[in-house]
């Protein structure tokens, strides 16, 4: 109702009336399950359709080469993690009959000493010369990061950028934009790599994050409707005013 002096009172004095703030958080608490809803609805929408699968015994195709083992060129990446134990890549340099490099990650070992024995035991091996069939899982390149300058031979990541000025760094080398985790069995490679030690590399597979137009329609439906709940509140305190303030003004007439 208008005041003793006719004057229509403020939107503040109308929204903080009791009905007023009784509606007001009941809104609000409208609004949180509609934010709620559309908070699922986002998390669907970027990962409803990206699993994370071992890619082993999948129909997942595996690359398959022919390629020649380099061994002068083998190496050891840290901080390998498998079976949520951390250990040791042993990575070599391969090349296929256009004399392409592809890096091979050819096992993981979980102590450091094991890994630097099998290293050294492959570099000293006699391996054919020829191109052997082999098969493996192709993994992105990670950034490069600087070897430790008491075990050159050590690195902590598997960048080709590096691996490649590794194995030629007087020449150009054309290297395949991806590495492979070779598919083998266990304490053996293609390349006579025996060891108990020496187990195939654990892949994950993650599928290329996809959006779920649908999910996202359904967030900005949800999104909306927590805007609208505050915004009928507001739209009938203001209806509440414009009332008053009219009945103001006949007051004055």
């Amino acid at each position: 109702m208008p005041n003793s002096a006719g004057k229509a009172p403020t939107f503040f004095r109308v929204a903080t009336r009791p009905k007023w703030i009784g509606a007001l958080l009941l809104s609000l608490t409208v609004a949180a399950v509609f934010a709620a809803l559309g908070q699922w609805q986002l998390d669907r929408t970027f990962t409803k359709d990206s699993p994370k699968t071992n890619i082993s015994g999948t129909s997942i195709p595996l690359v398959s080469k022919k390629l020649m083992l380099d061994t002068k060129h083998v190496y050891i990446v840290d901080n390998r993690l498998q079976n949520d134990t951390r250990g040791f890549w042993l990575v070599a340099n391969a090349t296929d009959e256009k004399l392409t490099s592809t890096t091979l990650a050819l096992g993981w070992v979980e102590k450091l000493e094991s890994a630097e024995h099998l290293r050294t035991e492959l570099m000293k091996s006699m391996q054919a010369q020829a191109f052997l069939p082999v098969s493996g899982y192709p993994l992105p390149a990670e950034a490069p990061e600087r070897a430790d300058a008491g075990r050159p031979y050590l690195l902590h990541t598997v960048s080709l950028a590096q691996l490649v000025n590794l194995y030629a760094p007087d020449r150009q080398l054309v290297s395949a934009p991806e590495y492979l985790a070779l598919a083998a069995k266990p304490g053996q490679t293609k390349f006579g790599v025996a060891s108990a030690e020496l187990k195939p590399i654990e892949v994950t597979y993650r599928e290329p994050e996809k959006v779920n137009w649908l999910s996202a329609f359904y967030f900005l439906e949800w999104t909306l409707f927590a805007g609208f709940a505050i915004f009928l509140w507001w739209r009938l305190v203001k209806d509440e005013l414009l009332l008053l303030a009219s009945e103001a003004d006949s007051g004055k007439a």
